[in-house]
């Protein structure tokens, strides 16, 4: 009879685990398995599944592509050579032809030349040798030359002439390179065009 009892007691103890467990699964467990997730914004999680209809661009203006311009030079119109620029040119010539030295042999002329009319070019060896001469004797002679602005007496592109003054700055030295005082001297340029290229024809100091 006490056996029986005692299995009674345990049959009653197992089914009552058997209860809770399965209180406690259905309760708490399972449930939170069928509640959807939720995302921290507040909207549920996606299943996996792909969405039933077109979806809704989000696409900001700072996402889109830009737009690739590129520049075609050959709509640009070619540059005329004008006025302005032949006074820039002026000015290098200028300093140029005003800055030579016995140490450098004077090739300051030699350099230029190429910028010159057959004319200038034989003025420019004659000059070159009258400065080789004259100072020959001395142990250094030179002048440098810088040019200030300019100032255009002429300037007809269609007859492909044109005069330009030079203002500028020059020091002569007899002794040593960068002696002398500085003084204020103009130059006047003359130039003809000759197969498309302005070219020094004349070149004066005031």
């Amino acid at each position: 009879m006490q056996n029986n009892r005692q299995k009674v007691g345990i049959a009653l103890i197992i089914l009552g685990l058997v209860l809770i467990g399965l209180i406690i699964y259905f309760g708490f467990i399972r449930e939170d398995e069928l509640e959807p997730a939720v995302t921290p914004s507040g909207e549920e999680a996606p299943s996996g599944q792909l969405p039933s209809g077109p979806e809704t661009g989000t696409t900001t203006p700072s996402d889109r592509p830009s737009e690739e311009r590129q520049y075609d030079i050959s709509k640009e119109q070619p540059h005329k050579f004008n006025e302005a620029d032949l006074a820039k040119r002026a000015m290098s010539y200028a300093a140029r032809l005003g800055s030579y030295s016995s140490q450098s042999d004077y090739s300051n002329f030699t350099d230029l030349k190429m910028y010159m009319t057959v004319g200038m070019r034989e003025w420019t060896d004659k000059e070159v040798a009258s400065l080789k001469a004259k100072n020959s004797g001395s142990a250094y002679y030179g002048i440098t030359t810088r040019a200030l602005a300019t100032e255009t007496k002429s300037f007809d592109a269609q007859a492909g002439t044109a005069e330009i003054t030079v203002i500028t700055e020059r020091s002569e030295s007899t002794e040593a390179i960068g002696g002398g005082e500085p003084f204020r001297q103009s130059i006047d340029l003359k130039f003809v065009k000759a197969d498309g290229e302005w070219l020094i024809d004349g070149a004066y100091w005031e």
